[in-house]
C-alpha cells in the first residue's frame, strides 16, 4: 500500500492494517520454514509494509503532516 493511502486512513484502522501485516508476515515465515511459500517477494513487501504503518502511526502522534506540502512563491 502506498504511503498517502495510509495517511488517508484513520488511526483506528492504520493499526488494524498493522495488527493484519504482523500477522500474515508470521504465517510467510511459517510457509517458508516448511518449504510452502511461493512468492518470497511477500515476506519483504509485508516488512516494507509494517514499516510504513508505524512510520505514519509515529508522525500522526508527533502531529507531523507529510503530503501536501504549502510551498510559497
Amino acid at each position: 500500500m502506498k504511503a498517502h493511502q495510509i495517511r488517508d486512513m484513520k488511526p483506528e484502522d492504520i493499526k488494524q492494517s498493522l495488527s493484519d501485516s504482523y500477522e500474515a508476515l508470521q504465517n510467510y515465515m511459517f510457509q517458508h520454514g516448511t518449504g510452502q511459500l511461493e512468492n518470497y517477494k511477500a515476506i519483504s513487501n509485508t516488512k516494507k509494509d509494517i514499516a510504513r504503518y508505524k512510520t505514519i502511526l509515529k508522525e500522526i502522534e508527533l502531529g507531523i503532516s507529510k503530503g501536501k506540502s504549502s510551498k510559497t512563491k
